[in-house]
């Protein structure tokens, strides 16, 4: 099998082994017919998170691994070859897992925390609008104060997990306009006056769910305000960095899966034309992978020591989906008719793809958090 270096540590090693192992037995075999049914599979996140690879970077006292960022990320990479629907539906309640481990009282933490950890509880997070999806500080759902808690009213747009998920990690706006407005909720699926919309249909990721939420005057006791009020975009803003490095390990494993089958079906099947030509374009690729996995690395290290990431962060999700998208529509192009055929799976891959340059920030807006950075420097 196609990897990329560095080498591995003895926990990466070991919990990618126990993907892998789970992928092979699990999601592979169904994976085709799961994306034509849109069909998201329980059983399976609850399999992986009795294997520890849902909360591995989550401390040991709430249930988690205790592992480092980085082997999170490489479990990301390693289930993205076999499906990147799962990827992010593990990615996505990783953030969950962050923002209440950094926010969350002992009483949320216990009450929450744990079910995440032990794969009970699936995690949503929202915050984007159909007003603010690049400019999250705009959002205006409103959490209006009443007697021990919030009224809370508005629609929310674009929710991964959302309808699959036991708990929303929700973003509402209880001041004036601005960030400073805004603060963090928790809301338990069946709370009253909550309700999922419509499922939206999509290009790629079929089996992880994207719905709008609908709050209609739904009560919240303080207790589930999750930090101060006027600190939920900065809840939010404190895993926007881990979801865009989670993006780019997704995005790696979408471009190491499509690399090894176009170089597979090209030396041992010789299915197509695999000249020279192709073999060097293909060869690029694998070198831009490697460039990309060794800046991932960095940035998950320097993550684990606590330094700032966000411009790492935007570094990895745009080179590296912009990389998997390059390489599975070549991919697709390469192997000429099997490239369009569902069972062989490069189409999916490519859509895969495409969806992974827009979500957790368009690579627009990475391009601007950048251009913001190069701003910084030179004036500094």
């Amino acid at each position: 099998m196609i990897s990329l270096l560095p080498k591995p540590t003895t926990e990466e090693r070991e919990l990618c082994q126990k993907a892998k192992d789970f992928s092979d037995r699990f999601i592979r075999p169904t994976a085709v017919d799961d994306e034509k049914r849109e069909h998201f599979r329980k059983s399976i996140f609850e399999g992986l998170a009795k294997l520890g690879l849902t909360a591995i970077s989550l401390s040991q006292e709430w249930g988690g691994q205790g592992g480092s960022s980085r082997a999170h990320y490489s479990v990301l990479e390693e289930l993205a070859r076999a499906s990147a629907a799962y990827s992010i539906t593990v990615g996505v309640n990783q953030l969950v897992q962050g923002a209440l481990a950094e926010f969350g009282t002992p009483e949320q933490k216990s009450r929450f925390l744990r079910p995440l950890a032990a794969g009970t509880y699936l995690g949503a997070f929202s915050l984007s609008e159909s007003h603010s999806g690049s400019d999250a500080s705009a959002l205006k759902m409103s959490a209006k104060h009443t007697t021990g808690g919030y009224l809370l009213s508005g629609t929310k747009m674009w929710c991964s997990n959302g309808g699959l998920a036991d708990l929303y990690l929700v973003m509402a706006r209880t001041g004036g306009d601005g960030p400073k407005g805004i603060s963090a909720f928790l809301v338990p699926k069946g709370t009253p006056g909550f309700r999922v919309g419509k499922k939206e249909l999509k290009l790629g990721l079929q089996p992880s769910s994207l719905t709008e939420l609908i709050f209609e005057d739904c009560f919240l006791p303080e207790s589930q305000r999750l930090g101060t009020e006027g600190e939920g975009f900065r809840v939010a803003l404190s895993q926007l960095d881990a979801g865009r490095i989670g993006i780019a390990a997704t995005a790696l494993g979408l471009g190491l899966e499509a690399l090894q089958k176009v170089w597979t079906e090209g030396i041992k099947q010789c299915s197509f034309d695999f000249s020279e030509g192709v073999r060097g374009q293909f060869a690029e690729y694998f070198a831009r992978l490697q460039a990309v996995k060794a800046l991932l690395v960095l940035t998950a290290e320097t993550k684990d020591q606590g330094a700032r990431v966000t411009a790492l962060a935007s570094h990895c999700k745009l080179l590296a989906s912009d990389l998997a998208m390059a390489i599975t529509s070549s991919a697709v192009e390469a192997v000429g008719f099997q490239g369009i055929i569902p069972s062989f799976g490069l189409e999916r891959l490519m859509r895969d793809a495409k969806a992974l340059q827009i979500v957790e920030g368009t690579n627009q807006i990475q391009q601007l958090v950048l251009s913001r950075e190069l701003d910084k420097m030179v004036s500094s």
